[in-house]
């Protein structure tokens, strides 16, 4: 049974004529009848009624109809919504995001491709943990992700999104606290609060110290960016952050080391191209994420 065979059946019940059917159809009637013929054989039963220049349903080809028009009406609204994602009027993206990425970037980066793609429903994954983005992306859970550089699978692409720098937490009142500007070095007799071992921002503060000579010596250590921010607010300890996750409510001095920075790129999958939704969040997100960004790059 094939698609045309069904289109010509219902155009032959609907004309009531094998001649007036071939004509819409734009086909020699001759070729009309045979496929019909053909169909009637591969379901072992006639559809119509031969009634000299007319035809007639026959009981079969009654409970038939109904059933081949419905086929045809969800095979053209596969067409259409298929067209409709190729046009980025509907279809889904998944996104991971870091959580300063999703508190800092992401709402206008969303709120413009939104207004551009309301049909388009989007997504959002967050956490903290670089190197698991890059397994679901790879896997195929999520169409791209925000991560930090560098990317550790080969087989992914990369774009950067933004170099940011990293600056000192520091309490009210702290002696450095009137600096623009401090050494890592001026911070390694301070208590420091930080996020747990495993989390993507723990790794970094913990690299950037050791680059400059020690180890960090933790005074609490916590799963939530915004108890290391409210810790450091009351006086705990200071800490070390990149700038998107550093918050406005605390000190933050840049550090003048230029080794302390992040860069944020966009993963996706190599190989086939993204789907065309996904394409246009990833454009959005390198267009109008960046906040002064270098210039993105891809590999």
């Amino acid at each position: 049974m094939e698609l045309h065979q069904l289109r010509y059946v219902v155009e032959v019940a609907n004309a009531g004529s094998f001649t007036r059917a071939a004509d819409a159809l734009y086909l020699a009637q001759p070729s009309l009848s045979v496929q019909v013929r053909k169909l009637e054989t591969e379901l072992g039963a006639r559809l119509f009624e031969r009634l000299g220049r007319r035809v007639a349903l026959t009981s079969a080809g009654e409970e038939f109809i109904p059933h081949a028009q419905r086929a045809l009406f969800e095979v053209e609204q596969a067409r259409q919504r298929v067209e409709e994602v190729l046009g980025l009027r509907r279809g889904r993206v998944a996104v991971g995001v870091l959580p300063s990425v999703g508190a800092r970037i992401l709402p206008g980066v969303l709120a413009a491709f939104r207004a551009d793609r309301p049909g388009v429903e989007v997504s959002i994954v967050e956490h903290d943990v670089p190197w698991e983005f890059e397994r679901m992306v790879h896997a195929g859970e999520l169409d791209l992700a925000v991560t930090r550089a560098p990317c550790g699978r080969c087989d992914l692409r990369t774009a950067t999104l933004v170099k940011e720098p990293m600056v000192a937490l520091l309490p009210p009142g702290h002696p450095l606290g009137g600096r623009a500007t401090v050494s890592l070095a001026d911070l390694a007799g301070e208590d420091f609060v930080t996020m747990r071992s495993g989390y993507g921002l723990r790794d970094l503060m913990v690299d950037v110290c050791r680059r400059a000579g020690f180890d960090p010596r933790i005074a609490v250590e916590t799963g939530q960016l915004s108890i290391v921010l409210g810790m450091v607010g009351a006086g705990v300890g200071v800490s070390v952050l990149p700038q998107l996750a550093a918050g406005d409510d605390v000190t933050r001095p840049r550090l003048v080391e230029e080794y302390a920075h992040r860069e944020l790129v966009v993963v996706w999958r190599s190989g086939p191209p993204l789907a065309q939704p996904a394409q246009a969040f990833r454009d959005h997100l390198l267009g109008d994420g960046g906040h002064g960004a270098a210039p993105a790059s891809a590999r």
